[in-house]
């Protein structure tokens, strides 16, 4: 089984230390697994399925029960912290925390997995070189983004951007290619894109007020939905964005980087005695 810290998700650990102890002990199952901890199998299997949160009185158990070391016990609780926590300062903090604890711990984590996302300028920036083909002045970079970054934040941005390998510069720099598209699939490290989301959402409010409504393209929707109607709602988003990516990529001539943010989040508690059914919208 990988180390603890080649993981950024607490439940896929879980998961993958019961798989481990029952490839050693066939006769290992997922109840004996909650019987060690000291929870119902049912309580377990929400926590895996990312229905609950892992409680503070069972992350020692857990600690215990998949025999952590200090500091990967310290790490573990990170994960779980990072998830439980509300406030934007602290989450970031968390995140933080977490790479830290990856530095030098191994090196089956790519470096540019948090890296390209760990400002939101890397991404602009990486845009925007597909237009202007050319790092020589990253003073007149800086000034193109919105909101506009200085000289030396553009010029460490496209160190960056090169050190990983998704531009490449001509010695004079006076030309650059940039990898075709990027994409994080369906799934990718929580800890490495919030911090990217939260900076875009932060963007996405100003503009409000600094982009001229010709400019941008802002609608809301606020709906009561079954959990059914939901996943339905969550697969419009997904081939919306597939659409999205498609006419990028058919796009020949680009003029200006945009930020196109599709967000989904209940304003409402699940509710616990559940009415009479009725008519999805």
């Amino acid at each position: 089984m990988d180390s603890i810290f080649t993981y950024s998700s607490y439940r896929e650990y879980i998961r993958d230390a019961i798989e481990e102890k029952r490839r050693k002990n066939p006769r290992f199952s997922f109840r004996c697994a909650a019987g060690r901890i000291g929870t119902g199998s049912g309580t377990l299997s929400r926590i895996l399925n990312n229905k609950r949160h892992l409680g503070a009185s069972l992350l020692p158990r857990l600690i215990s029960f998949l025999g952590l070391k200090r500091r990967e016990a310290e790490y573990f609780s990170l994960l779980v912290n990072f998830e439980l926590l509300a406030d934007e300062t602290k989450k970031r903090q968390c995140y933080r925390d977490i790479l830290r604890m990856r530095t030098g711990r191994t090196t089956t984590i790519p470096e540019e997995n948090h890296q390209f996302f760990e400002q939101w300028y890397h991404v602009a920036l990486f845009e925007l070189l597909r237009i202007v083909k050319s790092t020589s002045d990253s003073t007149a970079l800086g000034s193109m983004l919105m909101p506009p970054i200085s000289g030396p934040k553009a010029r460490k941005a496209i160190e960056v951007l090169t050190r990983i390998g998704y531009i490449r510069q001509t010695e004079d720099e006076s030309s650059c290619t940039t990898e075709p598209f990027l994409t994080t699939g369906d799934t990718w490290e929580s800890v490495a894109i919030h911090s990217f989301q939260v900076a875009m959402s932060h963007l996405a409010t100003k503009a409000l007020d600094t982009v001229p409504k010709e400019e941008r393209d802002f609608s809301t929707l606020t709906m009561a939905l079954s959990n059914e109607a939901f996943r339905k709602v969550r697969e419009v988003v997904k081939n919306a964005r597939d659409e999205i990516a498609a006419i990028e990529r058919e796009c020949r001539n680009p003029e200006r980087v945009f930020q196109i943010n599709l967000q989904c989040f209940p304003l409402t508690q699940d509710n616990p005695e559940k009415g009479t059914p009725h008519d999805d919208r």
